[in-house]
């Protein structure tokens, strides 16, 4: 399978790792099968292969409800790129409306169609696969304790192109949103002023000075800290640290200017992408950053470790940006106790260990 060499080769990057506590990630918990129930649709089911009653947490996993990556498509050995949403969410206070929760050998099942998020206009064959992590809580609990790791069948589906290119778009731009962001990428304006009231720009332009702040000092902190690296990223190897640490500066340029940059932000959502408990979401397929309302909710600059605020927001997201960086980083896990107990091949291409990092570095956790 792709992801399994993509995976091998950069698990060479692996060094012995120093032990810290963090939430045990189980590779036997859940089983994850696909199967196509129409042109474009797919069915996965969820199974519960333990011995006692698994409450998992929804976000950013095969369970999405929002057009995120839920699987990867490929046709011809090349992966198609994805056109949906990669957002933050807020992740304290959880409540069970997030959850799914299934008994020992339970099973739920989720379709989802994957042309809203993939331009399948070419038609002919595709092989689709799942990879991801699932943040667990204990049963009547929505404390995350634990994460389980799943891996799917490879589905091999015959796509009708024609019929694949009628399904509308998750992520659509409207003719006023592509006059605007034509506009904002002509003039190589990062904020899309319309977007923004008085208030919004003056926390956005804030966050984006923040944002280089941290990113500066996280750069910085990664070449000479080598036990901080090796708690976020699991590593210290030379070229993994290169990587972070070029990310970093990247992400550091890109926030740097309000008024030139390789990626476009909005204040506010226009295309129905702020569902409950979103802080901001990333397009990645057209390097555009978007807030949600209640990400001006959250502190600018937060003096707590591992919380969340509007500068390491904005710093997650660009990471997800292959303008900023490529390529770019994932969701493959949320919050400090499930980031730091990814390998060191997803660590390093985890937007929330960036974000962690940085934030850990400032406080000086």
């Amino acid at each position: 399978m792709q992801l399994v060499a993509v995976l091998a080769a950069l698990g060479a990057l692996v060094a012995p790792a120093v032990a810290y506590p963090h939430a045990p990630m189980n590779e036997t918990l859940v089983d994850v099968q696909l199967i196509a129930v129409g042109n474009t649709m797919v069915k996965a089911t969820i199974t519960n292969k333990g011995d006692s009653v698994l409450n998992m947490l929804k976000f950013n996993t095969i369970m999405d409800e929002n057009p995120t990556r839920k699987v990867m498509v490929f046709q011809d050995g090349a992966e198609v790129p994805f056109t949906g949403m990669m957002p933050r969410y807020l992740m304290s206070d959880l409540t069970e409306e997030f959850f799914t929760t299934l008994a020992p050998q339970a099973s739920v099942e989720h379709s989802f169609d994957i042309a809203t998020t993939h331009d399948l206009s070419a038609g002919g064959r595709y092989v689709i696969s799942a990879s991801g992590a699932i943040p667990t809580a204990e049963e009547y609990s929505t404390t995350i304790t634990s994460t389980a790791l799943y891996e799917s069948n490879e589905l091999h589906m015959e796509i009708d192109g024609t019929e694949a290119a009628a399904v509308e778009q998750a992520m659509k731009f409207t003719p006023e949103m592509q006059s605007i962001h034509a506009r904002a990428l002509q003039k190589r304006t990062r904020i899309v002023g319309g977007s923004c009231n008085q208030n919004t720009l003056r926390a956005t332009q804030n966050a984006l000075g923040n944002s280089a702040r941290l990113a500066q000092a996280a750069s910085r902190a990664a070449s000479q800290n080598a036990a901080k690296f090796q708690e976020y990223f699991r590593t210290n190897d030379a070229n993994a640290k290169q990587r972070v640490i070029a990310r970093l500066n990247s992400v550091a340029r890109e926030s740097s200017s309000a008024n030139g940059g390789s990626t476009t932000y909005y204040c506010s959502d226009t295309m129905g992408g702020c569902k409950p408990r979103v802080l901001a979401y990333t397009l990645p397929s057209r390097n555009l950053v978007v807030n949600c309302p209640i990400y001006y909710n959250l502190p600018p600059l937060t003096r707590q470790c591992h919380a969340q605020d509007q500068a390491t927001t904005t710093l997650h997201e660009f990471t997800h940006n292959p303008a900023v960086a490529s390529p770019h980083c994932q969701d493959y896990a949320y919050g400090y106790q499930q980031c730091i107990s990814l390998p060191a091949a997803r660590a390093v291409q985890n937007a929330d260990n960036y974000a962690l990092f940085a934030n850990a570095i400032y406080v000086n956790c």
